[in-house]
């Protein structure tokens, strides 16, 4: 009977178009890795590559032989993941790009390390979108669910909405503020990031939207800049809801025109492989939906 693990063996020599980095790979000799190669052909009666001194390729046979062999590892290392998902804990690090200054989630990753306790996070904190597969992140939090590579996936696991805020002092300096045209007389803090095409999309409580093309007196690139300089007195800006509860609470800042707030920001998980994820990485996207959904219903209930 041929040996799965001499088909995992053949499979690492195409992948490499090597015997010796295949060897390498798999911490065994090159001699040792032609050797299963040709045992392999000589149990299938049947040539699977071309070997020259330069270069190795696949005959007509090997290929479709690959192709089933690929479908074999993926199915295994399935069987494994979904087995382990039932027989053991989440348990390892996890690697997470997220944004900066988000109090809402450093609570929710809390609560998840409390109650998986042999997992570790680390946090990459940027307010831009790192790449996930150069930054080795096994996961990123983004306000979008648009994708760099056809390999990643993405799961919505909660949404936010921007709102429009500035200090009562800077407010104060002017008249009283009635509709969306109003905000083209006073200072933007643009976020570049968010904002980068300098225009600023509205929405009304009635669902009227409203463009408004202006030049920002700064641009920021973190959320935690752009609230300091409202905090300052510089100018308005518009901030996840979350991400100035604090601010709004103790009355540093407040709503401006609250009849009329940005789009609703859906919110993603964004991740490589689907099939083959650690256990540890499903269950914490499984608790960031979870959670996610658990604040939309708090906030709804206050409303």
């Amino acid at each position: 009977m041929i040996s799965l693990d001499d088909m995992m063996v053949f499979t690492r020599v195409v992948e490499t178009q090597s015997f010796t980095k295949a060897a390498d790979q798999l911490g065994i000799g090159k001699a040792r890795v032609s050797q299963i190669v040709t045992k392999l052909e000589k149990e299938l009666n049947t040539r699977l590559l071309h070997r020259t001194t330069r270069s190795l390729s696949l005959t007509d046979t090997g290929l479709g032989y690959y192709e089933k062999c690929q479908m074999i590892q993926e199915l295994a290392t399935q069987a494994n993941t979904e087995a382990q998902k039932f027989s053991s804990e989440p348990s390892g690090l996890i690697r997470i790009s997220t944004p900066i200054g988000n109090a809402t989630y450093t609570n929710i990753f809390s609560k998840f390390l409390n109650q998986y306790p042999q997992v570790q996070l680390d946090l990459l904190e940027s307010d831009s979108y790192s790449d996930l597969i150069e930054s080795r992140c096994d996961i990123a939090i983004r306000a979008s669910s648009a994708l760099e590579d056809s390999s990643l996936y993405a799961t919505r696991i909660g949404e936010f909405n921007d709102i429009l805020c500035a200090s009562p002092d800077y407010i104060r300096r002017f008249h009283e503020l009635k509709s969306a045209q109003d905000l083209l007389k006073l200072d933007w803090i643009s976020h570049h990031i968010v904002h980068g095409d300098k225009q600023l999309l509205l929405k009304s409580s009635q669902g009227e939207v409203v463009k408004l093309n202006m030049k920002p007196k700064v641009q920021v690139r973190t959320t935690n800049t752009l609230k300091d300089f409202l905090i300052k007195h510089v100018g308005f800006g518009v901030l996840p809801d979350f991400a100035v509860k604090k601010e709004l609470a103790s009355g540093e800042l407040v709503r401006i025109l609250p009849n009329i707030h940005d789009v609703t920001i859906p919110l993603y998980a964004v991740y490589q492989n689907k099939a083959l994820m650690p256990l540890k990485t499903r269950t914490l996207i499984d608790f960031l939906k979870k959670e996610g959904e658990t604040l939309k219903k708090d906030a709804v209930h206050k409303q």
